[in-house]
């Protein structure tokens, strides 16, 4: 990997739910079979035939799953969920996230077309830098400008998969030149912050979802604790509103900077990220599945952990355990656990988007919990259509669920575990894989139903 690429991963690492090399939570990319791929799967017409020419091309270069969404949707039981009519009608969406892209509303429309869903209903609602201050204009030969492209791509497709007629919402973050060039700075932190009680204020959303991540342990500690404390009244309003926050765990396992300490000669050290250690958010970490073209298992999912990545999950330093995982207390200790839930994510099993990468549209094969938490934020507006109104805070009901006979809709992950110094899977919660991985068609019903 040259060195740019490692130095624009270890920056999108504070900004991103995912990063793999100089692409961002997304591609199996950055890499040489990666951009074979792009070149391959560039069409002017989309197919999005799981057994097309289009996957196996992705899958021929990149030797990873390149499934379809509509595979995604099949495994989740959003598929026999929409056959039923929930499909998301009447709640919204919404995702928050840096600079965005200039093709956001385009290539959604395409991959709607593809995936053969309902045309998508899509509002970009774009911060400024602050007064006086100007956006970036944006560079497409700019890597970390382009990774973010990817970013906001991903969320708004991975929503729209799983709730198809929710009205989707994206809240765009614009950066001055300064801070999209490196990605994350404090001051970039401040107005994703800021951002955040923006989206909640403005009260649009009955589901947010969050794909940046801010490690609590390390040289921005300070103020990432200072953000914990300001946004915590934040989160307690949006649970107020009946708000459901979810948030991606990150994607450098349990150790994010391992590879870098060892290089310096120090121990790996454990640590989680905000906004998903927040006690009112839903934290989704990621797994691995293995599929076949009609989205059905080979094989039970595991933690995800491979050449792209690990999903984050541990203990934070900054949340003490919430009421709801008293249960749960002989794994997490005193502390708050992450993650809650965990879905698709792994490089190996990677998920493709349509992106246009300025001229050039292609599938582009992507990973990351930049991937999950939307899926399952997705997911939770087909409760709240189901509940018919807003659900608010679901980690009560998640952790009260498996305490039903058949886990009601959470499948158990027992194999994995989540990078260097990482935590392993077990029967039961864990601090890999959280409560496991879900079923849809089980979970929503339970989820609509509350506590």
């Amino acid at each position: 990997m040259p060195h740019r690429a490692r130095t624009v991963r270890a920056v999108l690492a504070w900004v991103t739910g995912s990063v793999l090399l100089a692409t961002g939570c997304q591609t199996v990319a950055g890499s040489q079979a990666a951009q074979q791929a792009a070149t391959a799967t560039a069409m002017p017409t989309p197919t999005t035939t799981a057994t097309g020419p289009v996957r196996r091309l992705c899958t021929r270069a990149t030797r990873t799953g390149c499934y379809t969404f509509d595979q995604l949707r099949q495994v989740y039981g959003a598929k026999a969920l929409d056959a039923k009519g929930t499909d998301g009608e009447g709640t919204t969406v919404a995702a928050l996230n840096v600079v965005g892209s200039p093709h956001l509303a385009e290539d959604l429309k395409t991959f709607s077309s593809a995936m053969r869903l309902p045309a998508p209903d899509l509002t970009v609602v774009r911060q400024s830098p602050g007064e006086g201050r100007r956006a970036a204009a944006f560079d497409w030969s700019d890597e970390t400008m382009v990774a973010m492209a990817r970013e906001a791509t991903m969320d708004v497709q991975a929503l729209h998969a799983m709730a198809p007629k929710a009205d989707l919402r994206f809240y765009q973050v614009d950066l001055e030149q300064a801070d999209a060039a490196k990605g994350i700075t404090p001051r970039a932190m401040d107005l994703i912050a800021r951002a955040v009680r923006k989206a909640v204020a403005e009260n649009k959303a009955d589901v947010l979802s969050l794909s940046f991540v801010f490690p609590e342990t390390g040289d921005q500690s300070a103020h990432v604790a200072r953000i914990y404390r300001d946004l915590r009244p934040v989160f307690d309003e949006a649970a107020s509103k009946g708000i459901t926050v979810v948030a991606a765990t990150g994607d450098e396992g349990a150790a994010p900077g391992a590879a870098e300490a060892a290089k310096a000669g120090r121990p790996p050290v454990r640590t989680v990220s905000w906004p998903a250690s927040d006690p009112g958010v839903t934290a989704v970490g990621g797994t691995r599945l293995t599929l076949d073209d009609k989205g059905r298992r080979h094989s039970p999912d595991t933690v995800w952990n491979d050449k792209g990545g690990a999903t984050g999950g541990g203990t934070s330093v900054l949340a003490a355990r919430p009421d709801y995982q008293d249960g749960v207390k002989r794994v997490t200790g005193e502390h708050r656990g992450v993650p809650d839930v965990s879905l698709t994510a792994s490089a190996t099993g990677s998920t493709m988007i349509w992106f246009t990468h300025d001229r050039t549209s292609s599938w582009t094969p992507m990973l990351g919990t930049s991937l999950s938490a939307p899926l399952f934020a997705g997911l939770t507006a087909l409760a709240a259509q189901q509940a018919d109104k807003r659900l608010g805070p679901v980690n009560a009901t998640l952790y009260g669920a498996i305490q039903a006979a058949d886990r009601a809709g959470l499948v158990d992950v027992v194999n994995g575990i989540n990078g260097e110094a990482g935590y392993r899977a077990e029967p039961g919660y864990d601090l890999a894989s959280g409560l496991g991985t879900v079923d849809a068609t089980r979970l929503v019903p339970v989820l609509a139903q509350g506590q």
